[in-house]
């Protein structure tokens, strides 16, 4: 939802006769397109492999279902932020639509991506939230608190899914353009993003309501290593091993979720309060965001025993000879 741009182009006669031509920043979103057509492969097969085996031995050996589910979810809309982040601001950054936007300016189409876009930035983050501190429940909770801690959040991921793309409605009574980028973008490099004049108010509820969410992820994640901390020193005082792969991988996934993740934070708040800085490091906006998407996906199928052919073909025997 942030303002990218410093002037909408709106039927400027000198973006009329504009003409695309080869440059960095397309190379930049090839490049960036390429990696996330890879990663979003990695997503659809877990998603498939999780309709496959949610009610087998397989996820009941080496993963929680509810866990695995809600992961799922985070990371779809993770995937869904990153496609419209190429449709509002990648590509249009290489400028190959910014005749087009100038002189027709097909402001129901932009609307409607504005929506979408913000409606993802809101649901990504709650459902990371979510994720974080179903975690920390899970590690909290007696065995016997664990099914309605699932249950709960099988009723909670939903209505945060329609209350995340709620939020995004305001956009349809705001005025959307295609802005051009300052300093050191090029001329016609534009994005997609509603009117600064219109939504300064929305514009602070947002960035203070996402640095919260991120707050608390960071918040949860500390009391989940305090967790780990203490099962290691009460098996090492109990003299029992200690090691949980599974849980290492969830462990190491979080991780990966906070370090992108505060980037984007820091950035909202630049954009409300040094706008003339936020240029020279949007990119790595981009960067951190299909970190957040794509390292967090690959990292888990790449790690998790679930995936691992020989596990798999382990459980399956087992279960064959029962």
């Amino acid at each position: 939802m942030s303002v990218y741009g410093f002037n909408p182009i709106d039927n400027l006669p000198e973006y009329y006769n504009f003409a695309y031509s080869f440059n960095i920043l397309t190379i930049f979103t090839i490049v960036t397109a390429t990696y996330t057509i890879f990663s979003f492969g990695v997503t659809l097969k877990m998603c498939i492999f999780y309709l496959k085996n949610r009610n087998s031995d397989v996820l009941k050996s080496g993963l929680r279902a509810d866990v695995f589910r809600i992961f799922l979810l985070m990371q779809l809309w993770n995937a869904f932020h990153v496609l419209l982040d190429f449709l509002v601001v990648r590509i249009p950054l290489t400028s190959i639509f910014t005749s087009y936007c100038s002189l027709y300016k097909p402001e129901v189409a932009l609307k409607i991506l504005t929506l979408l876009f913000t409606g993802c930035v809101y649901t990504s983050h709650l459902l990371t939230l979510a994720f974080c501190v179903q975690r920390v429940a899970l590690l909290y909770a007696d065995e016997y608190q664990k099914d309605i801690i699932s249950k709960v959040f099988d009723i909670v991921c939903p209505i945060l899914i329609v209350f995340g793309h709620s939020l995004g409605i305001p956009h349809l009574l705001l005025t959307t353009s295609c802005f051009q980028m300052g300093i050191p973008y090029p001329f016609g490099s534009i994005v997609i993003t509603a009117s600064r004049m219109d939504m300064p108010v929305y514009a602070i509820i947002y960035a203070i309501s996402t640095n919260a969410m991120i707050v608390l992820i960071v918040v949860t994640t500390i009391f989940m290593f305090a967790k780990l901390h203490q099962k290691r020193k009460l098996s090492a005082e109990l003299h029992r091993t200690y090691n949980s792969k599974s849980e290492k991988v969830l462990t190491a996934t979080m991780i990966f979720i906070i370090l992108p993740i505060v980037m984007p934070a820091i950035l909202s708040i630049v954009d409300i309060f040094a706008y003339g800085l936020y240029p020279y490091i949007f990119l790595f906006r981009c960067i951190c965001l299909d970190a957040r998407a794509h390292i967090v996906s690959c990292y888990f199928y790449f790690t998790h025993q679930i995936f691992k052919k020989k596990q798999l073909n382990r459980v399956e025997c087992e279960s064959g000879q029962k």
